[in-house]
């Protein structure tokens, strides 16, 4: 039987059902909960697969008139959450194309089989699992990290501030990250204090003996998933090892929770190694772009 689809505005939606989709499913992401994309995205839509079995959030922005679909900042992959099993992705796709013109998006990691009915290209991603036991997690812990660990030297591990942390992380990449505005870094410091009256951020940070912080890091928690979702080193802090010892050290505190750690991957290959050092196993995502603006306008978006 084919499935009943509809595409609705986020304020159309049963909020309700979209969450629990999302909550309740393995392949739910929290950047796919509703209090994200309402924080996070400048308009949104949700596509709906019988009655919330499964769902597919849709941010959109509009320039000229057209409307263009995106992903906003701060959120690695959406794509579709829920039972994906009967779903048929090339419904889907017809679906996307009626509503955007142009389109460049990321379907999650279980949205494998887009690969086999369109091209797109996969995005590294990197998980561990935190039910096991530290010393099992430790024992696939590379040499170098393990070394790079005992250099740390006398460091300390605790509780920080999401609003200090947010704006170290700007004061040192926010030139390489051109793309996140102003208004995107102040609505991801209220969606970081809004998730921790919620129980799903925290921040961690290490400092020296004369309390210098050298190394913050933004984690948000769900059930399923802990998210390394920004993460800076002082310049100082880089030399003491500090992101090394924050990351070991935040695995330690929820090691043996049914949880993954999701490090959020990266495309940089140095960045990529010290993930793998970790012991950390790839759970690709997928890029998908799509073209359909009336020419000339497609000759100037690739």
């Amino acid at each position: 039987m084919k499935s009943l689809l509809h595409i609705l505005p986020a304020t159309q939606l049963d909020k309700k059902k979209w969450d629990k989709c999302v909550n309740e499913s393995a392949n739910g992401l929290i950047y796919s909960s509703t209090v994200y994309l309402d924080a996070m995205s400048e308009n949104w839509h949700g596509l709906i697969i019988d009655d919330y079995k499964a769902v597919m959030p849709l941010p959109w922005k509009r320039k000229y008139g057209i409307r263009y679909g995106y992903t906003p900042a701060f959120i690695q992959q959406l794509g579709i959450s829920g039972n994906i099993a009967q779903v048929d992705l090339s419904e889907i796709l017809t679906a996307i194309h009626a509503f955007y013109l142009f389109a460049d998006i990321h379907f999650n990691f279980s949205n494998q089989p887009i690969q086999t009915i369109t091209q797109s290209f996969q995005r590294t991603n990197l998980i561990i699992d935190l039910s096991q036991n530290y010393t099992s997690i430790q024992s696939h812990y590379k040499s170098d990290l393990k070394e790079n660990i005992r250099k740390a030297g006398p460091l300390c591990y605790e509780e920080g501030d999401s609003e200090y942390a947010i704006e170290l992380y700007k004061t040192y990449y926010s030139k390489r990250m051109r793309h996140v505005t102003e208004n995107d870094y102040e609505k991801f410091k209220g969606l970081c204090l809004l998730l921790q009256k919620k129980g799903q951020s925290f921040t961690r940070i290490v400092t020296d003996k004369n309390k210098h912080i050298l190394a913050t890091a933004i984690f948000l928690k769900d059930r399923k998933r802990i998210y390394n979702l920004m993460n800076t080193t002082t310049h100082e802090g880089r030399h003491k090892e500090a992101n090394h010892f924050l990351l070991e050290r935040v695995i330690r505190e929820f090691t043996g929770q049914h949880l993954l750690f999701d490090f959020e991957g990266s495309e940089l290959p140095g960045v990529k190694h010290f993930y793998e050092t970790f012991g950390a196993i790839a759970q690709p995502y997928f890029h998908y772009h799509y073209n359909g603006l009336p020419w000339p306008l497609r000759l100037f978006k690739r």
